[in-house]
C-alpha cells in the first residue's frame, strides 16, 4: 500500500518538475536567441562582418563561431562560444597574446618614428630578425609539443562539455530531497521520508558525475583566471561533497539505535547543501551572462 502511494507521489513530483521546466526552457531559448541577434547587430553596425581570427583566443583549440563576436579596438574578434566571449570581455588583456593580427594592427596604428630620431636601424633590424627567429623556434616547439601529445586531453575537454546538462539532475533531486524532508518534519509521514531518501541518493550519484565533468570542462587547476569560475568550481565541488556526507549521515540516522541528533545532523547537512546548489548555479550563470545577469 505504502509502496504504491510512494510511486504515485514520485511520479507526480516528476511530472510537476517536467511541467515547470518546459516554460523555463523556452524562455532560456528565447533569451539566447535575442542575445545572439544583438551581438550580430553590433558587429554589423561596426562595418566589419569578418573576424580577424579563425581560432578562439580563449579556447585555443576551437574554431571561431561567427555567431559570437565582439568589437575590440576597432577590430572584430571571434570566439567559439558565448562563455569564451564573456571571459574575453571581462579581461581582454589575458588573451591578447593569442591575437597576433590585433597586435600587428595596434603597432601599425601607433605613430611612426620620425627621421630625426637618432638610432641605429641596422641594430634594430638585427634585433627584429633575432626575435623573429626565436618566435619561430618557440612556435615550432609549441606545435611539436601539441602534435606529439595524445588525444586524451582533447577527449577530456570534449567530455567536459556535457557538464552543464549533467547538473540538472542533481540540482533537482537535491532540492526535492530537502522539500521531502521538510514535509516529513511537518507531517511525520513515511511517504516523504522514503521520497527524501530516494532523492538524496540520486542527487549524490548525479553530483559526483556533474563535478567530474566540471573539472574536465574547467581544467585541473585550483585557481582559474576568473574569480567567478574559481568560486563556481569550489562551490560545486563542496556541494557534491556535502551531498555525499548527507547520504552517510542519513544511513547513520536510519539505524534502529540511532540517536535523534543523527537525524538532525542529516537535516542540517541536506538543507545547507540545497542552499549551496543555488549559489553554485548563480556563479555558473555568471560565467555565461556576467555577474550582473540578475540585475533589475
Amino acid at each position: 500500500m505504502y509502496s504504491l502511494k510512494f510511486i504515485k507521489w514520485v511520479g507526480a513530483i516528476g511530472l510537476l518538475s517536467m511541467l515547470l521546466m518546459v516554460p523555463n526552457a523556452f524562455a532560456q531559448h528565447d533569451h539566447d536567441d535575442s542575445h545572439e541577434h544583438s551581438a550580430l547587430e553590433v558587429t554589423h553596425e561596426s562595418g566589419s562582418d569578418t573576424a580577424i581570427n579563425t581560432i578562439c583566443p580563449v579556447t585555443t583549440d576551437e574554431e571561431v563561431d561567427p555567431a559570437f563576436t565582439i568589437e575590440y579596438e576597432g577590430q572584430t574578434i571571434g570566439f567559439c562560444c558565448r562563455k569564451c566571449r564573456t571571459r574575453f570581455d571581462i579581461n581582454p588583456e589575458a588573451y591578447l597574446a593569442e591575437l597576433p593580427k590585433l597586435q600587428t594592427v595596434s603597432l601599425v596604428s601607433q605613430s611612426m618614428p620620425s627621421h630625426d630620431d637618432d638610432y641605429d636601424h641596422s641594430d634594430e633590424s638585427a634585433s627584429e630578425e633575432h626575435g623573429h627567429d626565436e618566435g619561430e623556434a618557440h612556435d615550432h616547439a609549441t606545435d611539436h609539443g601539441q602534435s606529439t601529445s595524445s588525444g586524451l586531453s582533447k577527449l577530456i575537454a570534449w567530455i567536459g562539455k556535457f557538464h552543464p546538462p549533467a547538473t540538472h539532475l542533481p540540482i533537482g533531486m537535491l532540492i526535492g530531497a530537502a522539500l521531502a524532508e521538510g514535509l516529513f518534519i511537518m507531517t511525520k509521514r513515511d511517504l516523504f521520508r522514503n521520497a527524501g531518501t530516494f532523492c538524496v541518493v540520486i542527487a549524490g550519484l548525479g553530483a559526483m558525475g556533474a563535478v567530474t565533468l566540471g573539472w574536465f570542462n574547467g581544467g585541473f587547476v585550483f585557481v582559474d583566471d576568473q574569480w567567478i569560475q574559481t568560486v563556481h568550481r569550489w562551490l560545486g565541488t563542496s556541494t557534491a561533497i556535502l551531498t555525499l556526507l548527507s547520504i552517510v549521515l542519513l544511513i547513520r540516522a536510519s539505524k534502529p539505535d540511532a540517536k535523534p541528533s543523527a537525524r538532525l545532523s542529516y537535516r542540517v547537512s541536506l538543507f545547507v547543501a540545497s542552499g549551496m546548489v543555488g549559489a553554485t548555479g548563480f556563479f555558473g550563470g555568471a560565467l555565461i551572462y556576467g555577474i550582473n545577469h540578475y540585475a533589475w
